[in-house]
């Protein structure tokens, strides 16, 4: 998933896991005793991290394990995804009561137990409203192991994105794309380009590094024409993202923020997911 903006138009996009990241980033079910080996043992850590103000219209609430990001407009929060299950949805509302956040819209990237676990849960008690695509819903009503095991209960969807649709709440338009995509980030007055790649774990099989590969080239000439500087994740223990978090808090300038990377910073990021899946296509052709 990423996002982009202009002044308060954002533009959203799907990042759909059932074609790009089935096969990686499994969760742990609450049975399970010990994370997979060839897994991040931070992907498993439920440590809380302090709710914090990233930008001006833009909060970072969660764990080490996952985050969710609360974009807020003239009229309410959209929340970009809802982390694990009803026990992380308590940071994120203690996370919003503390930031002085009001929930509206949910908007869930992509079909991981992880992204929309929580979902039902803020939905029944916000009574907001859910947005996913069609195929991240068959997905998740269809998988019921690894990343959608039993941990992550699944949600109704209020409304099923599409390609180009544009959706509204007070000052805010996102406009829906069906490739990974982007959200406005706004400091001391101004408006910046924030990307937000959905996933950096590579598929397994040869056609879905394929379509990932694919991918990725057109979201980074998304970032290149519309002038990406800021980049987040919903993995912060991925690209130094706690250290970010804890340094973003001192930050007066844009310069300083620690998820300003500049459009050098940006090229050298995309740059460096290409020559990962670049490899491992090599290395599956050997």
């Amino acid at each position: 998933m990423y996002y982009i903006a202009k002044a308060k138009n954002i533009l959203f996009t799907l990042f759909c896991c059932c074609i790009l990241l089935s096969n990686v980033a499994y969760a742990q079910d609450k049975s399970q005793t010990a994370p997979p080996p060839n897994l991040p043992s931070e992907l498993f850590d439920n440590t809380p991290l302090t709710p914090t103000k990233v930008f001006d219209n833009l909060y970072c609430i969660g764990t080490k394990s996952v985050v969710a990001w609360a974009l807020q407009t003239s009229d309410g929060i959209i929340l970009i995804d809802s982390m694990w299950d009803n026990n992380d949805t308590q940071l994120i509302i203690d996370g919003m009561k503390k930031l002085g956040l009001n929930l509206k819209y949910i908007l869930i990237s992509h079909g991981h137990g992880d992204h929309y676990g929580g979902a039902q849960y803020l939905k029944d008690k916000y009574n907001a409203k859910i947005f996913m695509s069609n195929t991240d819903f068959y997905y998740m009503n269809n998988t019921f192991d690894g990343v959608n095991g039993s941990r992550s209960p699944k949600c109704t969807v209020d409304e099923f994105l599409t390609d180009g649709q544009q959706i509204t709440l007070g000052d805010t338009t996102v406009t829906v794309v069906s490739t990974p995509g982007h959200s406005p980030v706004k400091t001391q007055g101004k408006t910046y380009m924030a990307a937000q790649w959905g996933g950096t774990g590579i598929p397994k099989s040869m056609e879905n590094k394929v379509q990932y590969k694919s991918s990725l080239e057109h979201f980074s000439q998304y970032c290149q024409d519309n002038n990406v500087v800021v980049e987040t994740t919903a993995h912060l223990f991925a690209d130094n993202g706690y250290a970010k978090l804890n340094n973003v808090v001192n930050s007066t300038f844009i310069e300083n923020n620690p998820f300003y990377l500049g459009q050098k910073g940006i090229d050298n990021y995309l740059n460096n997911l290409s020559l990962e899946i670049d490899r491992a296509i090599a290395n599956s052709i050997k």
